[in-house]
């Protein structure tokens, strides 16, 4: 045909198009249907082998989902413990170092390859250095705000650090780098952000080196408060709750199969796999008051950071209805005085020794429930302040020399803390059957472990009959103070016991466990026993309450609310390494010893509501001190800073409140005896001493009798006695 002649559309042209297109649609016809028989011969037949399939597909990875650990919430619901996403910062030194590199490099290439063409070559840009210097000179700006946020380093050594971790050498000579600079660890997600925003930083990983590390971290905002009681996890070390309670706090862990992807090398989740959601961990909310641990925590500081005899000290305050742990310090130092106080161990709990003169109590409350002391102005004879068998106590002399007697009340006995007087009076009264003094000791719960919150509270030591440590002079040893070898908490028990009006409650720290607010389990007060009736209780607390009025505890005479507890001081048994040879178990070679002093009580002491108990240890040295100076002291602010915080015993009335005219119970003409039956001790005291009359009372309770008789004419100097029923 022609160049450019026309096709004509003759009958000849058609059918030739009609074959050809008909061959094209059966062609097409038959390549489709042999792809689809292809297709459904690979999905039913053909398999690919196993060794190819790894060649070309990721190997799908298990990855686990950490559940959130719940929280430890205070009584209030402040948090104690929390769990927060914490990020570790790091710097990869050498980002875009060879891409400057190779900027100056094709350049260089490129003015190479005009040379040997024979073209003129132009002075060389060094872009790539110019970059460099660019990238330096932010790098230096960064180092200002990392010195800045992080003043543990000048912005120099964070400068020096960055420019030797780019350009760091083998011993070779070899430029080797550093991918990952540590900035620092553990950041919150406030200084992330301003991270993000410093020069360099904010050009992102690949432009700016940032290299951020995400984790999980336990914080504790209020620091080292009440740390030995929140306690923690650590590799093999669980204490605390954080340890007993893990299994609420932990949650349960989820899981899914991820795989690689191709381009960015992110992973991804399998969709073919089971996904298994993380379960978070519930929430545990504590007894513990924060004002009270805090208040606690730096009255008992200001008693021992200073004085660098003084080894450790405790305090714990407990809710008189309930037993509930309103407080627990454990203060000390290490081995030396050098060292930082601070929450080393639960000495509340594992501390158990020799508690001195506070035990006395222990003899008191026995002897007037089993009716052998039937009041406190029960007298006993002097005997010089000796016992058989016993050492002499030389404050007996002391008292019969001020005072020309030979006879002490069994209650100035207790309040000037006579060794002597207890020795006597659990000889004469047990002496021919100790056991029945140790059945009241275990009624007290003071011989055996209880159940507790937290692990490690120390069974107690007690020297009964029939025991090893038992010995003709145990029984009277034991009624002052030594013997027997137990815990502050146990101590601090007992005396709830009597603040309870004889009733021993559990000691707690738990309240509940809760999830999303909503409480899953309450743990409710518990009580241990009945330790004694409720007027022996009151008697004792009358005992007590003299020892602040009138006896070694005087310190807190003065404190906002009245007080009633019992001092005491005693030595630490040493170890056989301290004691360097010498047979004393109380004494080195060079007559150097370990003290401890105690105040244990309760506060208001007419309404207790709160259980106080404050201890604290020396080092080893030749000096004394004793629980009414320091442990007094403390316990006095503690109550201090109580009643301050406390709306309980706020005195102050509205304006809008209205305050009825007060009638006077007992009235009586001037010049003469008023008219006290009926009265309590309190009222009674106040009515006494409004009329000008000193008194002296014995019983417990209110007024039966009164001498002299109401109505009579009152004498100068005269002395109202009161009988109490």
């Amino acid at each position: 045909m022609k160049k450019g002649a026309e096709i004509k559309d003759t009958v000849g042209n058609r059918d030739r198009i009609h074959v050809v297109m008909t061959f094209l649609s059966l062609a097409f016809l038959a390549l489709s249907a042999a792809i689809l028989i292809w297709i459904v011969r690979i999905q039913n037949g053909f398999h690919v082998k196993e060794k190819y399939m790894d060649l070309f597909t990721p190997a799908p990875v298990l990855h686990t989902e950490i559940p959130e650990r719940g929280r430890i919430l205070a009584t209030d619901g402040r948090p104690l413990a929390i769990s927060a996403p914490q990020y570790d910062i790091f710097m990869d030194c050498t980002v875009r170092k060879q891409e400057f590199r190779g900027i100056d490099e094709r350049e260089r290439s490129r003015l190479k390859k005009l040379a040997s063409e024979g073209k003129p070559v132009p002075e060389a840009k060094k872009a790539g250095e110019a970059a460099e210097r660019l990238w330096q000179k932010k790098a230096d700006s960064l180092s200002w705000t990392l010195a800045a946020l992080f003043p543990e380093k000048t912005a120099a050594q964070y400068y020096d650090e960055i420019i030797q971790g780019r350009f760091r050498k083998n011993k070779a000579g070899k430029e080797i780098g550093n991918g990952h600079l540590t900035i620092h660890k553990n950041v919150n997600l406030d200084v992330l952000n301003l991270l993000k925003k410093a020069p360099l930083f904010r050009e992102g990983k690949y432009r700016g080196g940032i290299v951020v590390e995400p984790h999980e971290e336990r914080i504790y905002p209020y620091d080292s408060l009440a740390r030995r009681v929140i306690g923690y996890i650590k590799d093999t070390l669980r204490i605390g709750l954080e340890a007993n309670f893990d299994y609420e706090l932990h949650g349960t862990a989820g899981h899914e199969w991820r795989r690689m992807t191709d381009g960015d090398r992110q992973y991804i989740r399998e969709l073919d796999s089971t996904l298994v959601k993380a379960k978070d961990g519930n929430d545990i909310r504590t007894t513990l008051n924060v004002d009270f641990q805090d208040i606690a925590d730096k009255a008992l500081r200001r008693q021992i950071a200073d004085d660098d005899g003084i080894r450790a000290g405790i305090a714990i305050i407990m809710e008189v209805e309930t037993g509930a742990i309103r407080a627990m310090v454990n203060l000390s130092r290490g081995k030396t005085p050098e060292t930082t106080v601070w929450e080393r161990e639960n000495l509340a709990l594992r501390q158990v020794g020799e508690q001195g003169s506070v035990m006395k109590t222990v003899t008191l409350l026995s002897l007037v429930e089993d009716g052998y002391v039937r009041s406190l102005e029960q007298t006993i004879p002097t005997n010089n302040g000796f016992v058989p068998n016993y050492r002499q106590d030389v404050h007996i002399l002391d008292y019969q020399r001020e005072t020309g007697r030979r006879e002490i009340s069994v209650k100035h006995g207790f309040e000037i803390s006579s060794n002597y007087v207890f020795t006597y009076l659990a000889e004469k009264y047990y002496g021919e059957h100790p056991q029945a003094m140790f059945d009241h000791i275990y009624a007290y719960r003071l011989g055996e472990a209880f159940d507790f919150d937290i692990d490690g509270l120390a069974t107690p030591v007690v020297n009964r009959p029939g025991t090893p440590g038992w010995s003709k002079t145990t029984l009277g040893t034991t009624a002052y103070g030594y013997g027997m070898s137990v815990t502050p908490l146990h101590v601090a028990t007992f005396y709830n016991g009597i603040a309870g009006k004889g009733r021993m409650m559990k000691p707690y720290l738990v309240e509940s466990v809760e999830k999303d607010g909503v409480v899953l389990k309450r743990y409710k007060p518990a009580v241990l026993n009945n330790i004694c009736s409720r007027a022996t209780a009151d008697t004792v607390t009358r005992a007590l309450a003299a020892v602040v009025n009138d006896g070694t505890a005087a310190r807190l005479k003065a404190a906002k609310l009245p007080v009633a507890g019992k001092t005491g001081t005693a030595q630490v048994v040493l170890s056989p390494e301290e004691r360097g040879g010498s047979q004393d178990p109380y004494h080195d070679m060079g007559g150097r010893k370990k003290n401890q002093g105690t105040f244990v009580g309760f506060f208001p002491a007419d309404q207790p509501k709160y259980t106080i108990l404050v201890t604290v240890y020396s080092y080893l040295s030749r000096e004394s001190f004793y629980g009414g100076t320091k442990p007094a002291l403390a316990v006095r602010e503690i109550v201090d800073q109580i009643y301050a915080i406390d709306g309980t015993w706020d005195s102050r009335v509205a304006f809008i409140g209205h305050v009825p005219a007060m009638a006077c119970t007992a009235e009586s003409e001037a010049g003469r005896v008023p008219n006290l039956k009926g009265l309590g001790l309190k009222d009674a005291l106040y009515l006494a001493e409004a009329a000008g009359m000193r008194c002296s009372y014995s019983g417990a309770g209110h007024v039966a009798a009164q001498s002299p008789e109401a109505g009579s004419k009152r004498k100068e100097g005269e002395t109202l006695t009161l009988t109490l029923k």
